[in-house]
C-alpha cells in the first residue's frame, strides 16, 4: 500500500453547529495511481491537440491571406537591360513556363488590382502571388506582384505569344482624366475620335519636352483604350498636361536612372486639335 492519502472532501466540511465533521483518510492503492496517470496523460494529449490545432489554424489562415496553397509552382523574377532603350526586360518563370514584360507590355496595364485566380507563388518567406488574368490563357499573359511593401500587378507576356500590337488592333472605348489624375473621367465611344489617338501614336511628330521627375510628378495621366482583342488589359498611353496648356500622348514612359533624382522620359507628341477639344470640354 502507498503510504500517500487523499484526504475526503467531508473532511473539508464543518458542521451546521460551526464543529468540525470527522475527516477520513484514504489509501492510495496501484488502480487509484494508474488512474491519475491516465487522467494526467489524457489532459495532456488534449493540450498538444489544441495547441497542434491553433498552429495549424494559423497556418491555413496565412495561406489563404497570401493565395498560397500546397502544389502551386514557384515562379522566379530576373531583371536586366532591353534592346530598347530606357526600359527593362523582365523575366518570370514558372510551371514551365517564360513570361516577359519589356518595352512591348510598358503601355499595358491589368482591368483588376488583384487577381481572381493564383497560379504560383514567388518567393518563400512572405511569397507574393502569381495570377490568371480574366478572359486569357495562362499561355498567353499572367499577372505578377512587382510590389514592396503593397501589391502592384503588371501583365507578363508569355514568350510563345506575339506582343500586342496596338497600331492594328480595333479599339471600342476610351476614357481619359481631365486636367491630371484629380480631373473627372470621360469616356467615348467614338470611333474617329479613338481612330484619331491610333494615328497620333502611329504616325505623329514627337516633339523634345524636359524631362520629368520620376516621383511627385502630378501632369501625366493616361489614355485608356479597351479591345476586345485584349480581354483582362487596357491599352494605355501616356498623357502629358503641359504648363502652357498644350497636352501631349506617348506610347509609353521611359525611366531614367543613371541621373540623380531618375527622370521620366517620354516620345512626346502634340495632341490634335480633336483630341484636344475633347480632354478640355467640360
Amino acid at each position: 500500500m502507498i503510504g500517500f492519502t487523499l484526504r475526503a472532501a467531508i473532511g473539508l466540511i464543518k458542521g451546521s453547529d460551526g464543529s468540525k465533521v470527522e475527516t477520513v483518510n484514504l489509501p492510495m492503492t496501484k488502480n487509484h495511481w494508474f488512474i491519475l496517470v491516465a487522467v494526467l496523460l489524457l489532459l495532456g494529449g488534449l493540450g498538444v491537440a489544441l495547441m497542434l490545432a491553433l498552429a495549424l489554424g494559423f497556418f491555413a489562415g496565412h495561406e489563404e491571406a497570401t493565395g498560397g496553397g500546397v502544389g502551386l509552382p514557384i515562379y522566379t523574377t530576373a531583371q536586366s537591360a532591353s534592346a530598347h532603350a530606357g526600359y527593362f526586360h523582365n523575366s518570370l518563370t514558372g510551371g514551365g513556363e517564360v513570361y516577359v514584360n519589356d518595352y512591348e507590355e510598358a503601355g499595358l496595364q491589368l482591368t483588376l488590382s488583384e487577381p481572381q485566380t493564383v497560379i504560383g507563388l514567388m518567393g518563400s518567406i512572405s511569397p507574393a502571388k502569381v495570377g490568371a488574368v480574366p478572359g486569357q490563357p495562362v499561355t498567353a499573359y499572367v499577372m505578377a506582384d512587382c510590389g514592396s511593401e503593397m501589391p502592384a500587378y503588371v501583365p507578363y507576356r508569355n514568350l510563345k505569344q506575339p506582343p500586342f500590337d496596338w497600331r492594328t488592333a480595333t479599339f471600342r472605348e476610351l476614357t481619359a482624366r481631365q486636367q491630371y489624375n484629380f480631373g473627372p473621367l470621360v469616356t467615348t465611344t467614338n470611333a474617329a475620335l479613338i481612330a484619331e489617338v491610333v494615328r497620333l501614336l502611329r504616325d505623329g511628330t514627337p516633339v523634345e519636352l524636359n524631362p520629368f521627375p520620376f516621383a511627385g510628378t502630378t501632369n501625366l495621366t493616361t489614355l485608356n483604350l479597351t479591345s476586345d482583342q485584349l480581354p483582362g488589359m487596357l491599352f494605355c498611353p501616356s498623357l502629358c498636361y503641359y504648363g502652357n496648356g498644350t497636352i501631349y500622348l506617348a506610347e509609353s514612359l521611359m525611366t531614367d536612372f543613371t541621373v540623380t533624382p531618375p527622370q521620366v522620359r517620354a516620345r512626346w507628341i502634340p495632341a490634335s486639335p480633336l483630341l484636344t477639344e475633347w480632354l478640355k470640354t467640360p
